[in-house]
């Protein structure tokens, strides 16, 4: 089974849900990264208003933040690879009473492409699922593209620590790529260094307007992760990006 195959199988599964679980869910899950989108807007985009700005989610999933911020006023826009997870997405915002454009496409294709460009890209902690360094580089130029010349790109991220616990059914390799056993081993995250991925987004052309390491932080790769104390689990790099202009 693909990563892809994985996550579709997943948003099928719970299809039968009811609705008001399902938005409660799917907004209580997005509500952190939904609050950092929403001070970060307000520090560096402060002089622009919340109605009519544009904000791109990627790897939106059900789109959580995308309908928090949606209810400030935003013309949201959803991006997956989940045609499920987009239809679900598209009902909770019609049962709110927002619009949404989805899209569905896999942002490492080097050829995606959207119709506008954006105020606020928001990264729905999708970075740290990009294994591969051209897949990296092709998701990093895509938000490069459709972000406006003043606009923000806003992302929080899994980063290395000195000892990460690994349990079984999964290894971490020298690249710093851990891998989860399905049929066979398959890549499912990528846990840089957080000075290496501060060279990275130098080299993909941003400037880096800011980047906070929380180390007392603990992200959760998977639920066998669960309950593992914060210091053996990889930290936290929460960012805002704007393009350098040649």
């Amino acid at each position: 089974m693909s990563l892809q195959e994985y996550y579709e199988e997943s948003y099928h599964i719970e299809r039968g849900r009811s609705s008001e679980d399902l938005l409660d869910e799917v907004l209580t899950s997005s509500k952190v990264l939904a609050n950092y989108a929403v001070e970060s807007k307000n520090k560096f985009l402060a002089d622009k208003d919340w109605q009519g700005l544009r904000i791109l989610e990627l790897g939106s999933g059900r789109g959580g933040v995308g309908l928090h911020l949606a209810r400030l006023g935003a013309e949201v826009t959803l991006c997956d690879f989940s045609p499920t997870a987009l239809t679900q997405a598209e009902a909770l915002f019609q049962a709110e009473g927002h619009s949404v454009t989805t899209k569905v496409a896999d942002v490492t294709l080097p050829d995606v492409k959207f119709d506008s460009k954006f105020d606020l890209i928001v990264d729905s902690h999708l970075l740290h699922c990009l294994t591969e360094d051209p897949d990296r580089a092709s998701y990093y130029q895509l938000v490069y593209d459709h972000l406006l010349p003043e606009g923000i790109f806003v992302a929080e991220t899994m980063v290395h620590r000195k000892k990460i616990y690994i349990p079984e059914g999964f290894m971490f390799d020298q690249k710093n790529v851990l891998w989860q056993m399905f049929a066979n081993w398959t890549p499912v995250r990528r846990i840089l260094d957080s000075l290496d991925l501060e060279q990275e987004l130098n080299a993909a052309g941003f400037n880096i307007t800011y980047f906070y390491y929380y180390g007392q932080f603990g992200f959760v790769p998977h639920k066998r992760f669960m309950d593992i104390p914060n210091d053996i689990l990889p930290a936290a790099v929460r960012m805002v990006l704007k393009r350098k202009e040649n």
